[in-house]
């Protein structure tokens, strides 16, 4: 009996452990990084010591189930600290991990002789990489989602006591909670989401997107409409098929560009097969750290050679400003025509400030994209318009972005919706974005007029003496379509009043559309014309140093005008803009001017013109910004400018004096060599047809300032030369650092170097140097105009350095004769000019 209940338990306890290691371990869990609270994709799940295992997917989520288990799961990734947690057997359990950065001390890899495995894949996907590049579908379209949030980071324990961050106190312990035991909270200054069809074309370059939803809460919104334009697809276009992939403007060199091999090394790390594809996992990082280039890992497939996947990012020691570190993710998927298209893809952006002590803010977007339909375009006149807003697409209720979210929103993403509203409220938050606003933009708004540009509130010449000017222009407040602006100024040397006012009115918005009327009394440099309707530039601003500091000083020869004036500018297709001008001038040179033929020479101190100009302008990958009742300009460093400008001047109508005909064309282009910098260059050629006085024939802009001016030459007097035939070319090369970069300590100071050459060549005409002789000008002989620049720059992050040499027209006696023809006058063949340059 005994025996039979031993032999019972024995049984039972077998069968027991039997069927507990059946019994199934169930873990899902999501990996996210510490530093950002962003899911991690990639990561290496498993238990230690057996062939169990996982990855993470795109959002940083996984699951993972098995019958014989150990008693702690690992989570591992290059790049950040392993971790461990323990796990209930037999249990459907959730186990989330927070991952801290780790650095690499690539140093440590070892190169052995013989052939690099990695290198033969690279090489492959070199080959073939035009292949699956998505730009070469004649047309794509589909449904993209883009999340994207921004966060003040780098907020210490010690700053949430300051009395600053005391209006936050209840946040904190709200955002610590959701944000979890290893991550850290950051204040949500910005939170948006767009939903949008794409439809792009080949053939022009041509692309066309209909926002169906937008959803944005922004700490210093005033415009929803205008933030909202900078939270697309625009800003997220990353294809690593291209030699150069940029980042927020700066161009970096991608792993699989042609030249790739000459900047990187590969290590081949692992094959995996992910959605049934075998794939290589290839770590790539730069020779030299300083260089524009990737640091982290590619998928790419092991019988086409495509890009499946990849992790890539800059860190805080490239040659990148106000960026400490940035990383793009993402996932392709193959297209039936053959080039690969991003199925969903992930960027964070760090921007730091001057100060590690300081805060700093993280940007972070998420893009997926869905219903891709390939090689159907629409007809040529439906990407006429760049852009479509849906009339509701800022009202949409929240059971629709429940129904077309791809996925949704985390805890922390709901709390920061809410958030948003309360950080605005706070009043010194309010004070800060004002100041904020009023440092970028140069204005302040006070109601429905805002006044500014502060920059132009100063200045000095010889002939006004100091010079005090406030302007103005109208807001959306006052209305959404008409503007008026102007502006007055007073001489207290000359003891005169000057003043602009215009009116204007936009007609369309998409395609844009604009008419407007102006009267301006003021004085200029000969030369200079009323900048009365472009585009404020955000990469290029229009009151740079040299055009504010060029108005100041001892400037001889200036000119009193009285401008009105009449246009109508039309964009017909995106990238193209036409304008038509219908203007009158009085000038009143403050200084002599003679002109006439041989037999009637006469001074006069007054004439008029009255012309009609006719623009066209082409710049097919320009982006705007429709800020109010403004339009910015982000630039275009993508594709060549051509402007094309045709002026006829008519005698006896509204008083103007002379007939003529005047005529030019221009190309800018900037060529991208990622690693080897950049090339910038304009080149302008041009003919006056007719005899005028000198003051309206073609004056290459000289430079007597000590501040570098771009597109002007620097070592060239003002009103120099004067031509009615002329070529005008100005090239710069940017070199990202390249020499400085590999100069020991150096290299810490993240210096950059430039080099330049500019030309200018001109002729008169007979029948002009008649007309306009004994002024003091030089014709240029069968010798060109050429200076030399050599120059430092990003010196403290925004000041560039210029060594300049006059190469011709620098003799002895060419500068005897001139300052013979102009005393007081000096040339100086040598020149150091400064400059501020603020670029990433």
């Amino acid at each position: 009996m005994i025996i039979k209940k031993v032999t019972y338990l024995i049984l039972s306890l077998f069968l027991s452990c039997a069927m507990r290691a059946q019994e199934e371990t169930v873990i899902v869990g999501h990996v996210t990084e510490a530093y950002t609270n962003s899911g991690i994709p990639f990561v290496n799940i498993y238990f230690k010591g057996t062939l169990i295992g996982t990855v993470t997917d795109f959002d940083g989520n996984y699951s993972i189930k098995t019958t014989t288990p150990r008693d702690s799961i690992y989570v591992s990734l290059i790049g950040y600290k392993s971790k461990a947690k323990p796990v209930k057997k037999g249990k459907i359990q959730e186990i989330n991990f927070q991952l801290s950065p780790e650095a690499l001390n690539l140093n440590t890899i070892e190169i052995r002789p013989g052939i690099n495995p990695a290198l033969r894949i690279i090489k492959n996907a070199q080959s073939n990489k035009s292949k699956y590049d998505r730009d070469n579908l004649d047309a794509v379209q589909y449904v993209s989602y883009t999340k994207q949030e921004a966060d003040v980071d780098n907020i210490t324990p010690k700053m949430r006591r300051w009395k600053l961050f005391r209006p936050f106190a209840a946040m904190w312990d709200s955002l610590d909670v959701i944000a979890g035991e290893d991550s850290k909270a950051n204040l949500p200054v910005m939170m948006s989401e767009v939903i949008s069809e794409i439809y792009s074309f080949k053939e022009g370059e041509k692309k066309h997107e209909d926002v169906n939803a937008i959803k944005i809460k922004f700490v210093g919104m005033k415009d929803g409409s205008a933030v909202s334009q900078l939270t697309g697809t625009d800003f997220q276009n990353y294809n690593f098929c291209k030699n150069n992939v940029s980042i927020q403007g700066k161009d970096i060199l991608s792993p699989i560009a042609d030249n790739a091999m000459l900047f990187y090394n590969y290590i081949l790390v692992d094959s995996m097969t992910i959605d049934s594809t075998k794939c290589y996992k290839i770590d790539c990082h730069p020779k030299n750290k300083k260089d524009l280039a990737y640091t982290g890992f590619i998928w790419i497939t092991d019988t086409t050679f495509a890009i499946k996947q990849l992790d890539l990012g800059i860190t805080p020691d490239v040659n990148v400003n106000w960026i400490d570190h940035a990383r793009i993710q993402q996932v392709l998927i193959p297209t039936e025509a053959g080039p690969w298209v991003p199925a969903q893809t992930r960027t964070l952006i760090d921007f730091t400030t001057l100060s590690d002590k300081f805060v700093s803010v993280v940007v972070r977007t998420y893009n997926a994209n869905r219903n891709f339909v390939i090689n159907q375009p629409k007809e040529k006149d439906f990407y006429k318009s760049r852009i479509q807003y849906a009339e509701s697409a800022l009202a949409k209720d929240s059971s629709y972005w429940i129904t077309n979210r791809p996925e949704p929103l985390n805890k922390l993403e709901v709390k920061s919706y809410d958030m948003i509203d309360t950080v605005r409220s706070i009043p010194f938050i309010k004070r800060g974005v004002n100041i904020l606003y009023f440092l970028f933009l140069g204005y302040k708004d006070v109601g429905p007029v805002d006044f500014g540009h502060y920059i132009n509130v100063y200045g000095y010449n010889s002939y006004e003496g100091t010079r005090l000017r406030l302007g103005f222009r109208t807001n959306q407040k006052f209305s959404k379509s008409w503007i008026i602006r102007g502006y007055g100024a007073y001489g207290f040397k000359d003891e005169g009043f000057k003043y602009n006012l215009q009116l204007e009115r936009i007609l369309s918005r998409y395609p844009w559309s604009k008419a407007g009327i102006q009267y301006r009394d003021d004085i200029d440099q000969i030369g200079t014309t009323s900048n009365y309707s472009t585009s404020a530039n955000l990469g290029s601003p229009p009151n740079n140093l040299n055009n504010t500091f060029s108005q100041i000083g001892n400037v001889s020869k200036l000119v009193r005008k009285q401008e009105a004036r009449l246009w109508y500018e039309k964009d017909f297709n995106p990238g193209i803009n036409t304008k038509l001008t219908l203007q009158n001038i009085r000038t009143n040179p403050l200084f002599p001017v003679n002109f006439g033929d041989q037999f009637n020479i006469f001074q006069t101190r007054k004439f008029s013109i009255t012309e009609i100009l006719m623009d066209i302008r082409l710049s097919i990958k320009e982006r705007f910004l429709q800020n109010g009742t403004e339009r910015v300009s982000f630039g275009n460093n993508k594709s060549p400018v051509i402007a094309v400008n045709y002026t006829l001047g008519m005698k006896d109508i509204l008083g103007g004096d002379f007939n003529y005909h005047k005529a030019s064309i221009s190309f800018s282009n900037r060529f991208r060599m990622a690693t080897m910098g950049y090339s910038q260059v304009f080149v302008k050629a041009g003919k006056v047809f007719s005899k005028i006085p000198y003051t309206l024939l073609e004056i290459p802009r000289g430079n007597e300032s000590i501040f570098y001016g771009n597109n002007i030459y620097n070592q060239m007097n003002l009103f120099e030369f004067v031509s009615d035939q002329y070529i005008q070319a100005f090239w710069q090369h940017h070199l990202s650092g390249l020499i400085f970069n590999r100069i020991p300590l150096i290299k810490e100071l993240n210096l950059r170097e430039v080099i330049g050459l500019n030309m200018a060549y001109g002729t008169l005409s007979a029948k002009n140097k008649s007309f306009n002789s004994n002024n003091g000008f030089t014709v240029m002989d069968d010798v060109p105009y050429f200076e030399a620049d050599l120059g430092v720059e990003n010196i403290l992050g925004a000041i560039r350095v210029d060594f300049l040499y006059r190469l011709t027209y620098n003799d002895d006696f060419y500068k005897r004769d001139y300052q013979l023809a102009n005393p007081g006058s000096k040339i100086t063949n040598w020149g150091i000019k400064v400059g501020l340059q603020f670029a990433f």
